[in-house]
C-alpha cells in the first residue's frame, strides 16, 4: 500500500519561503504562527482532500481551501489524489488569483 502524504509544488515551496521571509521581517512570532497553521492545514487536507472549493472552471480538479487564523489571509491551492494531496500554491487571498490561474501565472 503507497504512503499516503501532502507533498509541496516547487511554487508552493516559493509561495511559503516568501510568506515567512515577509512576515519574519515584521515579527518572527508571527510568521511561525502562520506557517505552523498552513502545516496543520496541509494536514487537514491530506485527511480531508474533497474539503474546499472545486475551481474546475479555472484548472480542472484544482481546489481551494481557506486555512484558520493566524493564516486566514491565505489561500491554499490544491488537488487531492489516491495517494495524497499535492499542494500546489499559496496566495495570499488579496491577489489577482483567479486571473494569475487563468493567465497561467501560477
Amino acid at each position: 500500500m503507497a504512503n499516503r502524504g501532502y507533498r509541496l509544488s516547487d511554487q508552493a515551496v516559493r509561495d511559503l519561503e516568501g510568506i515567512a521571509t515577509y512576515l519574519g521581517e515584521r515579527s518572527v512570532d508571527a510568521a511561525d504562527a502562520v506557517i505552523d497553521e498552513l502545516t496543520r492545514t496541509f494536514k487537514t487536507l491530506l485527511g480531508n482532500p474533497e474539503v474546499g472549493t472545486k475551481l474546475d472552471e479555472v484548472r480542472s480538479d484544482l481546489r481551494v481551501f481557506v486555512p484558520s487564523h493566524p493564516a486566514a489571509s491565505y489561500l491554499v491551492f490544491f488537488y487531492g489524489s489516491d495517494d495524497g494531496v499535492l499542494i500546489s500554491d499559496v496566495v495570499h487571498a488579496a491577489r489577482d488569483w483567479i486571473g494569475m490561474l487563468k493567465r497561467g501565472e501560477r
